[in-house]
C-alpha cells in the first residue's frame, strides 16, 4: 500500500502545481489591469475570481484526498 500512497501524493502534486500557477496569474492579471475601461476592468475581474473560485474548489478536493486515502490512512505530504 505504501507503494499507491507514493504514487497518489506524486500525482496529486503534479495537479496542484498547474492550479497554483493558474491562481497566482489571476492575480497578476488583475494587478495589470489598470489601465482598462472601467466595464471591461469590471468584466474581467469577475471572470477571473470565477477562475479563482474554481481554483480553490480543485485545490480543497485534491486536498481532502491528500488526507485520505481508502482504508482511512493519511498519504504522504505533497
Amino acid at each position: 500500500m505504501s507503494g499507491l500512497q507514493e504514487l497518489d501524493a506524486k500525482a496529486l502534486h503534479e495537479i496542484m502545481q498547474p492550479l497554483n500557477i493558474i491562481r497566482l496569474s489571476c492575480g497578476n492579471i488583475r494587478a495589470r489591469m489598470a489601465g482598462y475601461s472601467a466595464e471591461d476592468a469590471e468584466y474581467l475581474i469577475a471572470k477571473l475570481m470565477r477562475i479563482e473560485e474554481q481554483v480553490v474548489r480543485a485545490t480543497e478536493l485534491l486536498q481532502d484526498l491528500k488526507t485520505r486515502n481508502e482504508d482511512g490512512t493519511s498519504v504522504e505530504d505533497v
